[in-house]
């Protein structure tokens, strides 16, 4: 694009630069670690963060939730679309941590599990939510449904709804693209409890 718009004389404005060094950057980091999977959402080796090339960015790699019943948890996040990356368990410790995403290099959650009996305190509203972006809403709200998880806040919109994990985990689930045109049942179900 710099090239073409000095044969045409005009200047690439100054805020543009940095996004051009930045896929520049992006490009390189491709040719030179490939990720697990080919999805939009791919950009870590499969190794994470071992091999991630020194760039100058920094880069997000997972958000960590503890779990009182780690299957029962990894049930809810399966059923939003999440996949097991891998685990790692701690006798000494007396802890496992498993990661899910959506594909393989794709930014993970870390379910924490220690192994001996807590009580957690309610989620705090400063923890906020995680979110996915999924194909079809409607699709996705039946399919939780009937994998016995509540909607908390059903997709009226056809572009949003809400659900927590066994822990009170608030996750947010949005429509990729446009909104979905309103349906039902989802167009006249009230909202239930907090999220």
């Amino acid at each position: 694009a710099r090239r073409a718009m000095a044969r045409c004389g005009t200047r690439l404005p100054d805020f543009i630069a940095p996004s051009l060094a930045a896929a520049r950057r992006a490009r390189a980091r491709k040719r030179i670690m490939p990720t697990a999977e080919a999805s939009i959402s791919s950009y870590l080796p499969p190794d994470t963060y071992n091999s991630l090339p020194k760039d100058g960015d920094v880069t997000f790699l997972h958000a960590m939730v503890r779990a009182s019943d780690l299957e029962r948890t990894m049930r809810f996040f399966r059923a939003i679309g999440l996949r097991e990356t891998r685990r790692k368990s701690s006798e000494n410790g007396r802890f496992t941590l498993v990661f899910m995403a959506s594909a393989p290099g794709a930014p993970e959650i870390e379910i924490t599990h220690n192994w001996d009996p807590e009580e957690f305190a309610p989620p705090s509203r400063s923890m906020g939510h995680l979110a996915y972006a999924v194909d079809d809403i409607f699709a996705k709200a039946t399919e939780l449904r009937d994998a016995g998880i509540e909607i908390l806040r059903p997709p009226r919109d056809g572009k949003m709804m809400f659900v927590k994990s066994p822990d009170g985990i608030s996750v947010e689930i949005l429509q990729k693209g446009e909104p979905l045109e309103a349906r039902e049942p989802w167009a006249s179900m009230p909202n239930v409890g907090s999220w």
